[in-house]
């Protein structure tokens, strides 16, 4: 194991508990409820600070998952499967979830969409942005990269770091309540699962991720 690098990855994993932590404050009253409202800006700054210092420690990134040879239709599979994957996981674990927890995700924050074209639009290109490729730079790419390389680059390192960077990324959409967690981490194993299977390239992940949160923001804009 590289605890230089480990140090690094637990350091940046703590880093986003924080922001998701902050992101639940946000009724809160002094300088946790004012934080709070930065937490899109405090995470991209932690994902930033943390490939630098992996880069530096000597973590191959690989130009940050935009590296491997771009390959449209291999790609727009791997999405397209990710897509099936995920709307298939929703619909089967959803009601488990529910049953399990008392209540299915919170969705609160994102009550303004519907029937709203210019908020469908607003959180539409926060979503692609932000979420699709932001969150898979941070969670994919940076996170389970750095874990795997920590420790030891190997088939068993990478099964770990899948594991590891799909609870921390369940947890971080902690505001969508314990349904929104496990269905978030379960989320997270599959597009861990396609950026493997992309050799590391940040697309098919991001791609499916934008649009499988495409597909759900269209479903609350018509409700």
């Amino acid at each position: 194991m590289n605890k230089n690098i480990f140090g690094l990855a637990a350091g940046f994993a703590m880093g986003l508990l924080a922001v998701a932590w902050l992101r639940l404050q946000s009724d809160a009253e002094g300088l946790a409820g004012t934080l709070s409202g930065y937490a899109t800006l405090i995470y991209i700054a932690l994902t930033i600070a943390a490939a630098i210092g992996f880069i530096r420690a000597g973590v191959p990134f690989q130009r940050l998952g935009f590296g491997p040879k771009f390959r449209p239709l291999r790609f727009l599979a791997l999405a397209a499967v990710g897509v099936g994957l995920l709307q298939l996981s929703g619909t089967l674990l959803g009601p488990v979830w529910e049953q399990i927890f008392g209540s299915g995700r919170n969705l609160a924050r994102f009550a303004d969409v519907s029937g709203s074209v210019s908020q469908l639009l607003l959180v539409l290109a926060l979503s692609w942005s932000v979420a699709a490729f932001g969150e898979e730079l941070a969670f994919r790419i940076v996170l389970m990269r750095g874990v795997a390389f920590a420790l030891g680059d190997s088939r068993v390192a990478f099964a770990v770091a899948l594991i590891l960077q799909a609870i921390i990324f369940g947890l971080v959409h902690a505001y969508q309540g314990p349904a929104g967690i496990a269905g978030t981490a379960t989320s997270g194993l599959i597009y861990g699962a396609l950026t493997l299977a992309g050799r590391g390239s940040i697309w098919p992940a991001a791609l499916a991720h934008g649009l499988n949160n495409t597909i759900g923001l269209l479903t609350l804009y018509a409700e």
